[in-house]
């Protein structure tokens, strides 16, 4: 007690000493009520808090209302709470508004759940770079059960919560492009949320690592079969040059047509039989699909030529006789005694929606808010 007493203000400091006095008595008076000092001052500021909230001080409601709603806080009330977030939030105090939706999502206290409230307020705050207003507006546009369900504003909300360093939402987002056929972008997504090291990164980037071994499998394959492809094509080359080589036009075409399939080499193979005036070498039907191929040019007039050349009575050229177009219908006709379609309408029994059928509803939005805009229109998945 000396001690203390030694400690005191001197006789010149007596304001000093009456705010001493008027302390001591306060804590002496809270605790003879059983209140701890730090639960009275708390009380205290909450009052004063919401003095100045009525009046007209709007960052006073925001701290009134965050008090009121904090459940840790023993003035918890989150029913009371909302008149004073929502005068706040009225005045642009953008935290109040991240509050109020986080209260409206999870139905706190005596508040109902109300999801579209949620969301009203996720977005206000969320505008504002609140970050659980941001998380409230993904957690409420991004279910797919949800009337509020909205892909291209899940897609927004989930990638600014990415960039805020959310790694489920990055996850969550990667997950989508890649059921879009978005590989690279998801890939690019999770890449880009991992943080070696950091055991919260470890889904994030295991998920970006397999889509990278995926990519560069799905390359290296690629590069095999257009190698695979070069070569073959080589060979083809190889072995048309051959035969033109050994002046066997008729096999040369034969094998640019029904092999190779190529349209330069067909006409290399015309061209050089017509040089060597070889052409009666080649047989008749190839001139009808040499006049199907080439519609004008040298190698169409010389298979016209050659077609006039041979052409016999009732010639029907490539086609059987009885199955030249438009001799089926005409059957059918005869048959029949009329004419018309035969196909009729299917039955289509009434359509419910199974559980595969919301899914797909859903990555289709999806797909249709990804692609909606000019910066994805050349996409792979966009061009299909």
């Amino acid at each position: 007690m000396t001690g203390t007493i030694g400690k005191l203000p001197s006789a010149g400091t007596g304001r000093s000493v009456s705010r001493l006095i008027v302390a001591l008595v306060v804590v002496v008076w809270s605790l003879s009520w059983g209140l701890e000092p730090a639960t009275a001052a708390a009380g205290n500021a909450l009052q004063s808090r919401i003095a100045a909230c009525d009046a007209g001080d709007r960052t006073a409601c925001r701290d009134a209302g965050m008090i009121l709603s904090d459940v840790e806080s023993t003035s918890y009330d989150a029913f009371l709470s909302l008149r004073f977030l929502q005068l706040a939030c009225t005045a642009n105090e953008i935290a109040a508004c991240g509050r109020l939706a986080l209260i409206f999502y999870a139905g706190e206290g005596d508040v109902e759940r109300d999801l579209a409230s949620a969301a009203n307020f996720a977005a206000r705050a969320c505008t504002g770079q609140d970050r659980d207003g941001c998380e409230v507006a993904e957690a409420v546009f991004a279910n797919g059960a949800s009337p509020q369900f909205d892909a291209t504003k899940a897609l927004r909300y989930r990638r600014i919560n990415c960039d805020f360093g959310n790694r489920q939402s990055c996850i969550a987002l990667a997950r989508i492009y890649y059921a879009l056929n978005e590989h690279l972008q998801a890939e690019q997504i999770a890449l880009t949320a991992c943080k070696p090291g950091d055991p919260d990164s470890r889904e994030v980037c295991a998920f970006g690592k397999q889509l990278q071994d995926r990519r560069r499998d799905i390359e290296a394959r690629q590069q095999a079969q257009r190698q695979a492809a070069l070569d073959a094509r080589a060979q083809k080359e190889a072995l048309f040059d051959s035969l033109l080589a050994q002046r066997d036009y008729g096999k040369a075409l034969y094998y640019a047509l029904y092999y190779s399939r190529s349209v330069p080499q067909a006409e290399a193979a015309t061209l050089a039989a017509s040089r060597a005036g070889a052409l009666q070498s080649i047989p008749d039907d190839l001139f009808y699909v040499l006049q199907f191929w080439f519609r004008s040019g040298p190698v169409a007039g010389i298979a016209a030529s050659q077609i006039a050349k041979r052409e016999r009575p009732n010639d029907c050229g490539i086609f059987n006789c009885a199955n030249t177009p438009g001799a089926s219908s005409r059957r059918w006709e005869a048959q029949n005694g009329r004419s018309g379609s035969r196909s009729s309408a299917p039955y289509r029994p009434d359509y419910a929606p199974a559980a595969p059928d919301v899914r797909q509803q859903v990555r289709d939005q999806y797909r249709q808010s990804h692609c909606g805009g000019a910066v994805n229109a050349n996409s792979p998945t966009c061009r299909r």
